[in-house]
């Protein structure tokens, strides 16, 4: 079957994706319909490659987004830890204040800083 007589059996928004697919990708009508009828053969498991959707890819994309979760609670929590940091510099010198007590805050953000990217395994919300 040549592609006009493929694209002729197409639907019009079906036609129109292949259409915005083959310009997108610089592409004829045929190259890209080759290449979508590879890539969801491939998806499939048709050329004996791993189809996407068996148990092991699955559990492996679950640990990748759980890893990404985990990051931005991480950058989240350095954040927080900057800016508090910075709020309390910004105090300490505002008031002139420097008591054991500012000292002993100071040296709780300052730890926290450098904790932050360890101490996720510690603390339940990063799990």
């Amino acid at each position: 079957m040549s592609s006009e007589s493929l694209t002729s059996h197409l639907d019009g928004d079906a036609n129109a994706a292949l259409t915005e697919y083959a310009e997108k990708y610089d592409l004829s009508e045929r190259e890209a319909i080759e290449e979508l009828l590879r890539t969801g053969l491939r998806s499939h498991g048709q050329d004996g490659s791993q189809p996407p959707h068996d148990p092991d890819h699955r559990a492996l994309e679950q640990r990748q987004r759980s890893i990404a979760d985990q990051q931005q609670h991480i950058v989240r929590f350095q954040k927080y830890t900057v800016y508090g940091g910075l709020g309390w510099a910004v105090v300490t010198l505002a008031t002139g204040a420097n008591g054991s007590l500012w000292i002993a805050l100071g040296m709780a953000v300052i730890v926290l800083m450098a904790s932050s990217t360890f101490i996720w395994q510690y603390i339940p919300i990063f799990q």
